[in-house]
């Protein structure tokens, strides 16, 4: 394999975690939902915002 194929399909691998980890954020997104709250370690996001 090429140097290219290689970084090409660690990029896609990665997008494709991204997606997963945030599939609850893109879903509201697309639907015009409420945003849903944060998990508690996410520090930057107001307590009011985060889960627990």
């Amino acid at each position: 394999m090429k140097t290219g194929t290689i970084v090409l399909i660690i990029i896609c691998i990665l997008i494709v975690c991204c997606c997963f980890t945030h599939r609850r954020v893109i879903r509201a997104l697309l639907k015009k939902e409420p945003m849903p709250k944060a998990p508690n370690w996410h520090f930057w996001v107001k307590k009011e915002n985060r889960r627990g």
